[in-house]
């Protein structure tokens, strides 16, 4: 049985058959989109437990993905995001904080690091 659904937004390939295979070796169900626009269009329909994007993409970028997640968490549900980027620059990373982003990591990540962040942000809660 898979621990989450996981949503990956990356326009390059190579990064999302990498990610594609080091979660679902975790036992992870992932699905991908490898541009903004689709990343949310997956999103509304498969609705998944924690998303995965990059900053830099074409359209809509990783920011504006951040921005329209937050706006349908409306509901109380917060789904954790993780900006998975090659920008290092510390007004990115605060600027991603500040629309809602959950965690920042700079490329390069290996799968162990990532899937050690991805359990810490989808551990429950402590009542």
């Amino acid at each position: 049985m898979a621990k989450a659904n996981i949503l990956v937004i990356d326009d390059d390939r190579v990064i999302l058959e990498m990610l594609n295979l080091a979660l679902g070796k975790a036992d992870y169900e992932v699905v991908s989109a490898q541009d903004g626009e689709s990343g949310i269009r997956v999103f509304k329909e498969k609705k998944p437990d924690l998303v995965i994007a990059d900053i830099a993409m074409p359209g809509v970028d990783g920011y504006q993905v951040v921005t329209q997640i937050r706006a349908m968490d409306a509901d109380g549900k917060h789904i954790p995001i993780i900006i998975l980027t090659a920008h290092e620059q510390s007004v990115m990373r605060e600027y991603a904080q500040e629309l809602g982003a959950d965690l920042y990591l700079t490329k390069p990540v290996t799968p162990r690091q990532l899937i050690d962040k991805i359990e810490e942000l989808m551990k429950p809660a402590a009542s």
